[in-house]
């Protein structure tokens, strides 16, 4: 290496000359037997340095010098490229430095023969001076490039590349990296003599922009970008043509491949789709207006991305949104509310997923938005398989549309061209918005408690075709998906129009509410988010401020409903909803409402009371929420009170003990007193009580109408009952005049409640006698003793001869939780 290093230009010359072929050839065997056998990496890497060194890549010699050094190693070329290409694609044990190693000096030597202008130059030298003066044996050895020889080579090339492109995916990210310099040398010096490899070159850049080590992604964006802006213009159409073909290959293949492959080939294939939209750009517009082309990628999408609808948690679990502190502006800054997420049935790992979705958002981004949204409407229209699907791509493709989330853009939309497409967007937006609301669309059953007379004859014959084609765990997932969806995108809506958005919240806030109310944890969650995105992008402080804003339009929306109660079920929930994520300032604007209610409870109350008992729980909540200082503040005054009348004793008996001594005269200040006590007797009249406030009124209707329910045949509504009466307890504390004649009223009932089949309901009931004594003092004193404390003592004897021959599992059961409720709390009542 240093003996070549350091020589001198004649001796480079003399080096190199046709005649030292087989000199130069011997070196240059013995040095690949090193690289491929040797098992020493450092000696292996040594013999590929010396290899670069002995080609005399790096020399900054005239255009002549490099011809010849090009002459010279064609004849070594097939060597060279087969057994470096061994090296690359063999054991990753041998180690990355290698591997790299070997990238780079395969890529130097075949770059410095293959290289277009070179070639050129050596083309015009070869018939102006042939080198026939060397005998027949020399003759041989030497390759002339001509035209024939590069067209064939380069076709050969082409397994090699193959080959070398698969390292693409290897772990480490120096390889990914020295795989992106490979083949931006190419696409720099060979892109005429190696067009047959330009495809594959381009799918390793391509598959490698989405790369997660940031400077190899940005490294493969920025070669793809020089490279498109020199070979995509009018002149050089065939290119363009050759990357739709393969983008249309790709999209044939595409639902084969992402169900046979593992997750890693299926991210290169995601990253590679991907890839080629964004590097097309504009030109896939071309490709979108042939009806082949499209059906054929909007079907393979529509494959790929299935849904999973089978676990049975979807379904199951329920939500644990309580309103109160909600009031976040934007969705990223909220924690505990996770967007629900999508499981496919063809993949697992979320990045697969990611890059499907910016293919959507690409295609949304450089393709015609109103093509693509007639498009896919129609597949969402033709069957109920890819709905889902369908509703998921509109989505995506909208927000591409607006330039939200797209990535990979190698030519970025001047600002005006985005606001031109934001107003194209409005009535496409207005269109899905119409759709997805739909009765037919939107009201789909996601339960077997469904009440069928909530839903259209519309609705309920797609209810019937989803379960006959499935089981019924499939069909309720199916459908709280799709709904999630809907809301998705109404949030992706919001998000693109901004404060264009506003009008249209007299068609979406109420939806939404009624589905933030849904006992669903994908539905409520997703319904939670979307309202966060729509305060942030309306400039609403939070969704009680969203709320209050509009409450008009939506006390009046439940009003309305309530009048039609039978055809519109849900609409408690709103009500419901309004109160969870609702100030004090909304009582009085909804207090007519909530008199409604009181008298929908009156009318249907066999078969729809625990809709309403829900909406009134959570007024009694609020009630609780919104005044929990008052009787702080009574506490407080009583102890002030006390401890200054017990001053004022302390004084008078000092003074009076110093009268008695002689110390003081006794004044009579009896005088005056009077005036006071007559002045406080005029201004005061004990007969005339002053009005109520009207939260104490309706948590006392809430109460008085309590009564009746407490003996349901519905243990869950028992349980929403005493919930009640211990929430109107707590917001009656400071009310004792009208709390206590309530009490009287319900403890028939009430003392009922401790004989309950259901250990959960005396547990309840427990739980509720126990806030009743906090809040009453010494009045239930008396019938706690004779009426509660009898059937509790003799459940405790009956269970202790039980627990005592049970072992850990019992800690688990309802009957030990009693027994444990009763043991904690029996001191406080007494």
């Amino acid at each position: 290496m240093v003996l070549v290093r350091k020589s001198e230009y004649s001796m480079i010359q003399s080096l190199y000359a046709p005649w030292s072929l087989p000199f130069l050839g011997h070196a240059v065997s013995i040095l690949l037997n090193l690289a491929e056998k040797e098992k020493s990496r450092a000696l292996k890497i040594k013999a590929m340095e010396c290899l670069i060194e002995i080609s005399q890549v790096d020399g900054k010699y005239c255009s002549k010098v490099k011809t010849m050094l090009g002459d010279t190693f064609a004849s070594f070329l097939p060597g060279v490229s087969i057994t470096l290409c061994q090296v690359i694609t063999g054991d990753s044990k041998q180690g990355q430095t290698v591997i790299i190693t070997a990238l780079k000096t395969w890529a130097s030597i075949v770059t410095m023969v293959m290289d277009d202008k070179l070639i050129e130059e050596a083309q015009i030298r070869s018939r102006i001076n042939p080198n026939s003066k060397l005998d027949g044996k020399l003759q041989n050895l030497i390759v002339k490039r001509n035209k024939e020889w590069v067209e064939l080579t380069g076709s050969k090339f082409t397994v090699l590349v193959k080959q070398i492109a698969k390292v693409k995916s290897h772990s480490s990210w120096k390889v990914r990296q020295a795989i992106v310099e490979w083949a931006a040398r190419l696409l720099e010096h060979c892109s005429k003599s190696l067009k047959d490899c330009i495809p594959t070159i381009l799918e390793v850049l391509v598959g490698l922009i989405g790369d997660e080590y940031s400077h190899v992604a940005l490294y493969s964006r920025k070669v793809l970008e020089s490279f498109s802006s020199s070979h995509l213009g009018h002149e050089c159409r065939p290119l363009v043509e050759m990357l739709e073909e393969n983008l249309h290959q790709l999209t044939v293949s595409l639902p084969r491949l992402i169900r046979a492959s593992d997750e890693s080939q299926k991210l290169g294939t995601a990253s590679l789709l991907s890839g080629y939209i964004a590097l097309l750009g504009p030109n896939v517009n071309s490709l979108l207006r042939s009806s082949s082309h499209l059906k054929r990628l909007s079907l393979s999408l529509i494959q790929v991305l299935e849904l999973d609808c089978s676990d049975v948690k979807i379904v199951e679990e329920r939500t644990h949104l309580i309103g109160h502190g909600a009031s976040a502006v934007n969705s990223k800054e909220i924690p505990d509310i996770l967007q629900p997420k999508k499981y496919f049935r063809h993949f697992h790992d979320k990045k697969i997923y990611h890059e499907f979705r910016n293919v959507c958002r690409l295609l949304g981004y450089y393709g015609d938005i109103n093509l693509l949204t007639d498009h896919f409407l129609d597949i969402f229209h033709d069957t109920i398989l890819h709905k889902m699907q369908a509703t998921l791509i509109l989505n995506e493709m909208v927000m591409g549309a607006a330039g939200h989330g797209v990535h990979r853009g190698i030519t970025k939309k001047k600002d005006k061209e985005v606001q031109h497409k934001i107003a194209v967007l409005e009535e496409i937006i207005k269109m899905l918005i119409e759709e997805y609301l739909s009765p037919i669309n939107f009201l789909l059953i996601t339960s077997a408690s469904h009440d069928s007379a909530m839903s259209t004859p519309e609705t309920r014959l797609l209810a019937i075709n989803l379960v006959s084609h499935d089981n019924s765990v499939n069909s309720f997932n199916r459908n709280i998906i799709q709904i999630c969806l809907y809301l998705e995108g109404i949030g992706y809506f919001a998000k693109v129009l901004g404060k264009r958005f506003c009008p249209f919240l007299i068609q979406t806030l109420y939806p939404l509410l009624e589905k933030l109310g849904d006992e669903t944890a994908f539905i409520s969650s997703t319904a939670y988010l979307s309202l966060c995105d729509i305060c942030s992008v309306c400039s609403y402080g939070s969704i009680d401020e969203l709320l209050k804003q509009n409450a008009d339009y939506l006390v009046n929306a439940i009003s309305l409903r309530l009048r039609h109660f039978d055809q519109n079920k849900q609409s408690p929930l709103v009500l419901k909803v309004i109160l969870q994520y609702s100030t004090v300032e909304i009582l009085p604007l909804i207090d007519d409402t909530i008199q409604e209610v009181l008298s929908s409870l009156d009318d249907f109350y066999d078969d729809q009371a625990a809709l309403f008992m829900g909406v009134l729980n959570e007024l009694v909540k609020a009630v609780s929420r919104w005044f929990p200082c008052l009787k702080c503040k009574v506490e407080e005054t009583q102890t002030h009170n006390q401890c200054v009348s017990l001053m004022d004793e302390l004084l008078e008996y000092c003074k009076t003990l110093r009268v008695s001594e002689g110390q003081e005269e006794e004044v009579d200040e009896s005088h005056d007193q009077p005036s006071q006590e007559e002045e406080e007797d005029d201004s005061t009249d004990p007969d005339k009580k002053p009005p109520l406030p009207k939260h104490v009124v309706v948590v006392k209707e809430v109460m008085t109408r309590s009564k009746h329910l407490l003996s349901s045949k519905s243990p869950r509504l028992r349980l929403l009952v005493l919930d009640t009466i211990g929430y109107s307890c707590q917001a009656l504390s400071t009310h004792t005049d009208e709390l206590l004649p309530l009490i009287h009223e319900l403890w028939p009932s009430y003392r009922q409640r401790f004989m309950d089949e259901e250990k959960l309901v005396i547990r309840r009931a427990l739980e509720t006698l126990v806030i009743m004594s906090k809040c009453t003092g010494d009045f239930i004193k008396r019938r706690t003793v004779t009426d509660v404390f009898p059937k509790l003592i003799h459940f405790l004897d009956k269970q202790a001869q039980i627990s005592v021959q049970t072992g850990k599992a019992y800690l688990h059961t309802v009957a030990y939780k009693l027994q444990h409720s009763i043991l904690t709390n029996i001191g406080v009542m007494t």
